[in-house]
Parts: C-alpha cells; structure tokens; sequence
C-alpha cells in the first residue's frame, strides 16, 4: 500500500469519526430537547381556557392568569381572593364547585402551587377553585387567621352561589397538607371571624384532603396551645364524605395518623376512604409530575362520583 492509499485510508476513518459523533450529539441534543417538553411545564401560551379538556397540565402561573379573580374578603393586611374555574361550554344548571387551600404550614405557600388541582375537577365537568388565605410569611400571621381565611372562603362561595352559577348543596372542600387541614377545619364550629354571617354555613358537602395535617405530627405546638382546632378530637356524626390520600412513608403527617383518622370517621358513622401511596413520603400525589398525581386524582373523582357530588 502506497503512501496515498495510507493517505486516503486515515481521511476517511476521520471522516467516519466525525459523522459518529456527530450523530451521537444530535441524538443527545433531541433527547435532551424531549426531555425537557416532557419534563417541564409547558410554555404559558394559552390565553384562553375556552375548549381546553386538559387545563391541569398547564401551569399555575397560567391557570392563575386565566381565573376568574373574585375578592371574598378584605382583612387588615390585604384582600383575599378566590381563583374560579369554569369548564368549557356553558351549562343552563348549576354546577358542583371544588375549593382549594395549598399548602405550605401556614407560612408558605401562594395560589400557583395547587391550582393545577382544581383545574383537573374543571376538566371533569365542575368549577374549580382555589382560594388564597394569610399565611405569616406574606402577612405575618398566625394558624388562626388560615382557619378563619377558609371558613370565610367556603361561606362566600355559598353565599353566592346562585351568582357564581353553583349548587350551593355540592360544595367540596380541598387541600393538600396544610391546606388539607384548613379545608377539613371548615367543619369544625370555633374559628370563624367575628364579622361573619353564621346563618350560612361554611361546612362543606364533601372532603378531598391530600396529606394533611389533622392534629398530631406536625402543628404539634400549635395544637397543645388550641386543642379546639384539632381536628381528631372534634370529629363526630354528620361530617360529610371524606376522602384522604397519604404517603405510608410520610414524616411530615405520619400515615399512622391519617389512618387514626379514617377510624374515627368510620366509628362515628362517616363515610371516609383512605388511599395508601406507598413508599410515598409528604406531598406523596402532587404536584402535577408526581407519577401518584393521575391515579389519586382519579380516584379521588371516582370517589365524588360514587357519593353522588358530582356527575
């Protein structure tokens, strides 16, 4: 073999070498881009929920751009609103409605972290919602004020309902830690403000409550201190269909408790169901990437379906 053929021979493997890694770099660059369109939220693109079936995979800073935004209440650091989804098509009846409280120990938390759930019930045919509250790292403020803040929230919605097109008589209310338990406190009878009008209840028709605190585990201090908003030591006869999610793993609301709880229901004559996420710590269903997200919201629906809350 002569010097050209040597020459010719060495060109070529260089140029096959090249067209290899080239290949493996445009593979590596689709697989990245797919990673990301399916890992990530998706742009905040839609302007409009109108013929939009799947509104909870968008994000809550979008979903939170398209609600309907309805003060329903003014407190001293600021007014409080409700963030309403309607689903699409317009319906001659009044429908179901579905409140959410999110989480974040009474500290944290804002409007865009759980809305994605009320916007899977809007997909399924009722009108989600999800209530803003006081929380101390916003407004300085204590447990109370959160349970009054849900309280207030559920009240309003039935107080108008007939104006915001809802059945007054199918009210859920929902949310995940200490959402969950603001919205379970709704059934309990101290903590509502002053100024409210107590001949309208803000005792909800139903319950959906993902992780939440309920009265031992965390808020241990705050519990010691107002035994009277423990939710274990109030439950009773006529507290509505309730329906829990919990991680068996969950150090945050042990699932031991939630499982003390679903007890208590039951011996008091309750309808409640609790599912079992396993190997799931806190925050075991959502958000909306969370693998336990469909098949607990699926059978949360199911669940509101069988109690006849919703269609």
């Amino acid at each position: 073999m002569n010097q050209d053929e040597i020459k010719h021979q060495y060109i070529n493997r260089i140029k096959m070498n090249c067209l290899k890694i080239f290949m493996l770099l445009t593979l590596f660059s689709v697989t990245v881009q797919a990673n990301r369109y399916y890992s990530q939220e998706k742009p905040d693109s839609v302007t409009s929920l109108v013929n939009v079936h799947d509104s909870y995979q968008l994000s809550g800073k979008n979903l939170v751009a398209l609600a309907e935004k309805i003060l329903y209440k003014n407190t001293p650091q600021e007014g409080m609103y409700l963030y309403l989804l309607r689903p699409s098509g317009k319906s001659k009846k009044a429908l179901p409605a579905i409140v959410y409280f999110t989480g974040g120990g009474w500290v944290s938390g804002n409007v865009e972290d759980q809305i994605p759930n009320a916007a899977w019930f809007r997909d399924h045919g009722i009108i989600g919602i999800e209530a803003d509250y006081r929380v101390k790292s916003r407004h300085g403020t204590s447990p109370v004020e959160c349970i009054e803040d849900a309280k207030s929230a559920i009240l309003y919605v039935r107080a108008h309902a007939k104006e915001l097109g809802i059945d007054a008589n199918h009210i859920i209310a929902a949310g995940g830690s200490a959402g969950g338990y603001l919205a379970a406190c709704t059934m309990i009878d101290a903590g509502d403000a002053s100024d409210e009008d107590l001949t309208i209840s803000s005792k909800p028709d139903a319950l959906v409550l993902h992780n939440p605190v309920l009265g031992e585990g965390f808020g241990k201090e705050f519990f010691d201190a107002h035994p009277e908003f423990s939710l274990l030591l109030h439950i009773q006869k006529g507290w509505p269909p309730t329906i829990i999610s919990n991680g068996t793993k969950d150090k945050t609301t042990p699932f031991e408790v939630a499982e003390k709880f679903t007890r208590l229901m039951m011996e008091a004559g309750n309808i409640c169901e609790l599912i079992s996420v396993k190997d799931a710590d806190h925050s075991c269903d959502w958000p909306v990437s969370n693998p336990n997200f469909l098949p607990t919201l699926q059978r949360m629906t199911e669940f509101l379906k069988e109690q006849k809350l919703i269609k």
